[in-house]
């Protein structure tokens, strides 16, 4: 049996000010990264991604999209 995940289309407009973080690990470790962004002022628990199954076994990650100003 093969497992496929779909792939997670990441394209869009070609924008310089597009900053993608990702989290990967263990789903604890993963929710408490996300929770110290939240702490910090940085991106609330609702931007990030629901958490994506790796090819790990008991790995997730969790991707947040943010528009940054660089100017």
């Amino acid at each position: 049996m093969t497992f496929e995940q779909p792939f997670l289309d990441l394209r869009d407009k070609a924008n310089p000010d597009i900053l993608r973080v990702i989290a990967v690990g263990t789903p604890a470790v993963v929710e408490n990264y996300v929770m110290v962004q939240y702490q910090i002022g940085y991106a609330e628990p609702f931007e990030w991604s629901k958490p994506l199954p790796t090819v790990n076994p008991g790995e997730v990650m969790r991707i947040l999209t943010k528009r940054v100003s660089i100017g």
